[in-house]
C-alpha cells in the first residue's frame, strides 16, 4: 500500500513538472507584453517542480544557497523587483474582485498555490527572491522567545490579521497600494521612493539580521497563504517517527517549524534539518 502511495506521488509530480515545462515553452514562443518577466515567472515554476522532485538528494541540497542567490540577483536587483510576489498577490486580489486585467496575477499567485499543494513549500524556501533576501542578510537569531509554540501562534495571528487588512485595503483603493510602501523594492532599486521607506526599509534589513526571515515570517500574505496549505500538501512532508527528543533537528531550524514532537505548517521545505543526521526525522 505504502508503494502504491509513493507510486501515485511520483506520477502526481512527474505530471506537474511536465506542465509546467510545457508552459515554459508556450511563454518563450509568445507575443505577449512584458515577455521576459512572464518567461522569467515559468521558469522559477519549473525550477520549482525539479527542486520538488529531487530535494531530497545531498546533491540538490547544496545548490540551494546558489539558487537562492541567482533568484535574488536576477529577479531581484536585475530586474529591479519587477515579477514581485506581492505586486502579484495584490493582482490576485483585485482579480477577484472583478478587475480581470489583472489575469496574470492571478495565474501567478493560483500556480504557486497549487504547487504548494503538490511539493510543499518549495517556493519559499528556494525560489522567492524576498526570502532569499532576508537569509543573506541573517547573521544569527538573538530573539530566542520567538521559538516558543506561544509566539508561533502570535505571531500566526498577527499574519492572519495583517492577511485580512491588506485584503480590505486593496478591495477599497482597487490598485496595486503595496508596491508603493514595498521596502524590497526600495532596496532592489536603490532607491528610497517615499517617507515611510526611510522606515520600513532600515527596519527590514535590522530585523533581518537577528530574525530569520522576519518579513516572510510575521508579514507575507503569500507566505500566509502558502502556510495555510501546508496543511494539505500531500507529497513532499517532513515528518517525525518515534521521536527521541535529541532536539537536533531543531538546532538547524531556523524558521522554528519543528515544535517539540511536531514540523507546524511554518516549514519552508528547506531541507537544513538534514544536517542533524537524525534518524527520527523523515524527509
Amino acid at each position: 500500500m505504502l508503494d502504491t502511495g509513493n507510486n501515485f506521488r511520483k506520477i502526481i509530480r512527474g505530471i506537474t513538472t511536465i506542465a509546467v515545462g510545457a508552459l515554459l515553452i508556450v511563454a518563450c514562443l509568445s507575443k505577449t507584453y512584458n515577455t521576459i518577466s512572464i518567461i522569467g515567472l515559468c521558469t522559477s515554476f519549473f525550477m520549482l517542480c525539479l527542486i520538488g522532485l529531487f530535494f531530497r538528494s545531498t546533491a540538490v541540497q547544496r545548490l540551494r544557497p546558489l539558487i537562492l542567490l541567482v533568484s535574488l540577483v536576477c529577479f531581484g536587483f536585475i530586474l529591479n523587483g519587477c515579477s514581485c510576489i506581492l505586486f502579484h498577490f495584490q493582482g490576485f486580489i483585485l482579480f477577484l474582485f472583478g478587475k480581470t486585467y489583472f489575469w496574470v496575477s492571478f495565474t501567478v499567485v493560483a500556480i504557486i498555490l497549487v504547487l504548494t499543494v503538490v511539493f510543499g513549500a518549495i517556493w519559499c524556501g528556494w525560489i522567492c527572491m524576498l526570502g532569499a533576501l532576508q537569509e543573506f542578510i541573517f547573521k544569527q537569531n538573538k530573539w530566542f522567545f520567538l521559538k516558543t509554540r506561544k509566539a508561533r501562534k502570535i505571531v500566526f495571528t498577527i499574519q492572519m490579521i495583517l492577511f485580512a487588512l491588506f485584503v480590505m485595503w486593496i478591495s477599497v483603493v482597487k490598485y496595486p497600494v503595496l508596491c508603493s510602501y514595498d521596502p524590497f523594492i526600495s532596496i532592489f532599486r536603490l532607491k528610497i521612493f517615499n517617507w515611510l521607506g526611510y522606515i520600513t526599509v532600515p527596519l527590514l534589513l535590522v530585523s533581518s539580521l537577528f530574525i530569520y526571515r522576519p518579513f516572510c515570517r510575521i508579514i507575507c500574505p503569500i507566505g500566509f497563504l502558502i502556510s495555510l496549505l501546508n496543511n494539505f500538501s500531500f507529497t513532499s512532508k517532513l515528518k517525525i517517527y518515534e521521536c527521541t527528543n535529541c532536539k537536533k533537528c531543531h538546532t538547524h531550524c531556523r524558521i522554528n517549524a519543528i515544535q517539540e514532537k511536531k514540523i507546524n505548517n511554518g516549514c519552508i521545505m528547506c531541507g537544513e534539518c538534514k544536517k542533524a543526521n537524525c534518524k527520527s526525522l523523515i524527509l
